[in-house]
């Protein structure tokens, strides 16, 4: 593994096709390691691009996930699980929550994306607070990934990198909340 690592340095425009398409797949089909993707498109493209192949194609895959489930859900036999009590509850708290509940789980490695994302297209989610709060989610989830998969020594001997990154992260949250405003403030003055 460490050797495809190695020789995929040495190419770098098929390391950034190969790392995008990686991370698009795993959207799709959840039980590729996230982490692992990130983290070694990190390794081998370095942090920024890494961070940046990793994002875009993650983020990208997660719009059209949502639209095909959106699309999907309109059907009669999804429509009628829809309206049991529970998942009616669960539907109304999302679409309640919206920005920050997509924020937050994206935002955490820990929660799979793929559950957000359907989840998130199951329930009808406007599409303008999901993209909003996945984008802005995944950019400090795969930021921070990527930092760390880049040099894991350094940030282990340097903690006060770790509290600048806890920092970004409520910045992150602060300005995607008011982006999320704006976009909606903007959509209803149409």
């Amino acid at each position: 593994m460490e050797q495809i690592l190695y020789s995929l340095t040495d190419y770098k425009v098929l390391a950034i096709i190969v790392g995008f398409i990686l991370i698009a797949v795993e959207t799709f089909l959840p039980v590729l390691p996230l982490i692992a993707i990130v983290v070694a498109n990190a390794f081998v493209l370095g942090m920024w691009m890494g961070f940046l192949v990793s994002w875009v194609g993650s983020g990208v895959a997660s719009v059209a996930l949502y639209l095909v489930v959106n699309k999907f859900s309109k059907w009669k036999y999804f429509e009628k699980y829809q309206e049991k009590n529970k998942i009616k509850k669960v539907i109304i708290w999302i679409k309640k929550q919206g920005f920050n509940s997509i924020f937050i789980s994206y935002a955490c490695p820990f929660i799979p994306d793929f559950l957000v994302t359907v989840g998130s297209g199951f329930t009808g989610l406007d599409l303008k607070t999901f993209v909003s709060g996945m984008v802005c989610g995944k950019f400090v989830m795969f930021l921070l990934i990527s930092y760390v998969g880049e040099d894991i020594n350094h940030i282990i001997s340097h903690p006060m990198k770790i509290v600048v990154f806890i920092c970004a992260i409520l910045i992150s949250w602060v300005i995607g909340q008011r982006i999320n405003k704006k976009i909606h403030k903007s959509g209803s003055n149409k």
